[in-house]
């Protein structure tokens, strides 16, 4: 798991840059609305979707393996008030914790950080594990298909740009190349940060993502030891093809 790339400014600028999409927020908080459960967010990150389900009275805890995320997480929560939500700094490809959860989700295809096929079982089965009996797992991955069909991307271009009304600014660029045969897109970061015109910090960094097929998603698992997998196609988030939405059963 990449954790390190999420430290420092990063964290701290994360939220800045996804500030418009709700979509994965919506869906998540709808299927979670009214939960009598205990939900685990997996790759919780700054609690994007963490602290709105909180917020609505369910139960919910939180792993992510990098720590400066976590403390964006929990100061966060504590601005808005709540309180009660556990958060554990473990990678999600080899975690154990001390309860056991009726739900667990990962979204924003970020299970799909985990580039190696060793590490993707291994989390499956750890979610498996921590789940009680009847419990459940959702998850949304994409194919970025875009990016397949241009293969590389040789200079850097812009794919976030946030302001504050501080006069501070972060600009997120991004180069890639895909390997195909691995079915892994590698992407090379440039981070710069401003304040009132004047580039105050830079960094370079890289990040991999691996996509699946649905039908190597279903094996995997199938692999993990689930007992049965529904594709919810229903999901405003999926879009067949293109993005795919997975319920799995203990």
């Amino acid at each position: 798991m990449q954790s390190q790339h999420y430290e420092g400014l990063i964290a701290e600028w994360y939220d800045d840059w996804l500030k418009d999409r709700k979509d994965d927020i919506d869906y998540y908080s709808s299927v979670f609305k009214g939960f009598s459960g205990h939900i685990l967010e997996l790759a919780c990150g700054t609690g994007r979707l963490l602290l709105p389900i909180a917020g609505s009275g369910v139960a919910i805890d939180g792993l992510d393996s990098s720590r400066d995320v976590l403390g964006v997480l929990q100061r966060k929560a504590e601005n808005l008030g709540l309180k009660g939500i556990k958060v554990y700094n473990q990678p999600m490809e080899k975690f154990a914790l001390p309860a056991r959860y009726d739900a667990v989700f990962i979204a924003a295809g970020s299970f799909q950080l985990l580039t190696s096929k060793e590490d993707a079982l291994n989390s499956l089965r750890c979610v498996r594990r921590c789940l009680s009996d009847t419990g459940f797992f959702i998850t949304d991955i994409f194919i970025p298909w875009a990016d397949i069909a241009e293969k590389k991307h040789d200079y850097y271009r812009v794919t976030r740009d946030a302001s504050r009304q501080d006069g501070t600014r972060s600009i997120v660029l991004e180069r890639f190349d895909i390997n195909i045969p691995e079915q892994i897109k590698h992407g090379a970061y440039r981070y710069e940060f401003y304040n009132q015109r004047q580039l105050t910090a830079c960094i370079l960094d890289d990040l991999s993502i691996r996509w699946y097929w649905k039908g190597e998603f279903l094996n995997l698992l199938n692999s993990a030891g689930f007992s049965k997998t529904e594709i919810l196609t229903d999901s405003p988030l999926y879009q067949e093809g293109h993005s795919f939405v997975f319920k799995a059963f203990k």
